[in-house]
């Protein structure tokens, strides 16, 4: 583009110059690294290995560790075990940062979910198409991959029997209106390194909200785990900072690992140090994790790409709610159409699912106008006038009158 010459000030080289020796006012608290700067600062028995380093026994690191019954330190405590009761899981929650629904899945829910995750598994594996790190196997979009898990995404008690209990849980915890941030399995298999303990939410990080979560966590234990096929390593109490002179953390006790029988829920806060455990089997250990999360966040699993064709299809509300499928005023617009929209269940003036079936068909965008093409256009050419035309339930004939009487003035 032709014009004046850009203003010396405006330019890269008067920027950086003008840039040198500045320090930006919250450049100390963006650069922190908390809260792993001073979780490893006060705890080095927490870093993790290299990824192929041997790994080290009888050393104190967190990885080499044992269920809470058999712990020295926490065997004296009263830590979470597994209950139906409502009112001991919420303190659990509170006070722990983790509880365990007992039979959250029943026998038969647990085995189907079981199967289906063994058998997906092995068919990514062989196919190569399997997400494999050296900690574990992660089976994503498993909400395209069979109807259990969009039973899981509903909380439908056919599909997991305590699933009234555990949106309860999430609504007191995260406030309701939350999203589901991911669905996947986490496979550890036999010989795995250990992940690095850590906190689910540092997605936010430096940002360490101490009032409550963002994220609450739901694992769905599909197998009897405990210390020796890689129960997952917890901290208890560790959604808690005990840190002082500004750092979140201080030393900490040390970690166990998760001990529960199979059907088993673990919920626990997102700020909660936990990691993959070391699977030290011969046979594969299975997880289900569904993260959720206050609904400005955004999602891990993108949901609005993610979910098939086929199970868009069959939907129900429920299901693309707690997806993310209902935009507001504040999030998730496209060109416009969601700036009604109150974010709730079934809203009309909202539904991101629409959209999504226009973009599966071939969306047409609105480009460039000008008055002189307005009598050459019908607005339902472009799919936001589509959208506008059988879903904005606020466009009444009043409406639109009004905006000829701002033209003719």
């Amino acid at each position: 583009m032709g014009g004046a010459a850009i203003p010396y000030e405006f330019t890269a080289e008067g920027i950086s110059n003008a840039s040198a020796d500045v320090v930006p006012p919250y450049a100390a608290f963006l650069r922190s690294h908390e809260p792993y700067s001073s979780i490893i600062r006060h705890n080095p028995w927490l870093k993790p290995p290299a990824a192929d380093a041997e790994l080290e026994w009888d050393r104190g690191w967190y990885y080499d560790t044992t269920v809470a019954r058999l712990h020295e330190y926490w065997s004296t405590q009263s830590l979470p075990t597994p209950t139906r009761d409502l009112t001991t899981l919420r303190r659990d929650l509170h006070e722990w940062g983790f509880c365990l629904i007992a039979d959250g899945l029943s026998a038969e829910q647990c085995r189907r979910i079981h199967d289906r995750v063994e058998e997906q598994a092995a068919a990514e594996r062989a196919l190569g198409i399997a997400y494999l790190v050296q900690s574990q196997q992660h089976v994503w979009s498993l909400v395209n991959k069979g109807r259990d898990f969009i039973g899981l995404i509903e909380h439908d008690p056919e599909y997991v029997q305590a699933g009234p209990m555990i949106e309860r849980l999430l609504d007191e915890f995260l406030g309701s209106g939350w999203h589901h941030f991911s669905l996947l399995s986490n496979i550890s298999y036999p010989g795995c390194h250990p992940q690095a303990m850590h906190q689910d939410q540092t997605f936010i990080a430096p940002y360490n909200p101490v009032e409550a979560p963002v994220l609450v966590n739901t694992m769905y234990v599909l197998q009897d785990v405990n210390e020796v096929n890689g129960g997952t390593l917890l901290i208890p109490g560790s959604h808690r900072y005990n840190g002082t002179d500004g750092e979140l953390y201080g030393p900490l006790p040390r970690t166990i690992n998760l001990e529960a029988p199979a059907g088993t829920v673990l919920m626990f806060d997102g700020r909660l140090l936990h990691g993959g455990a070391v699977n030290r089997s011969n046979r594969f250990r299975y997880v289900i994790t569904n993260s959720c999360v206050k609904p400005w966040i955004r999602q891990q699993e993108n949901f609005h790409l993610t979910v098939s064709p086929e199970v868009l299809e069959g939907a129900s509300s429920k299901f693309l709610w707690r997806l993310g499928f209902q935009s507001l005023v504040t999030a998730g617009l496209v060109e416009g159409y969601g700036y009604r929209g109150n974010g709730r269940e079934g809203d009309p003036n909202g539904s991101l699912a629409v959209v999504r079936r226009l973009y599966d068909e071939g969306y047409r965008h609105v480009g460039a106008l000008s008055p002189d093409d307005v009598d050459s256009v019908d607005p339902t050419e472009y799919s936001l006038g589509v959208l506008q035309r059988d879903h904005e339930t606020f466009r009444t004939a009043g409406h639109r009158r009004r905006m000829t009487e701002l033209d003719s003035t």
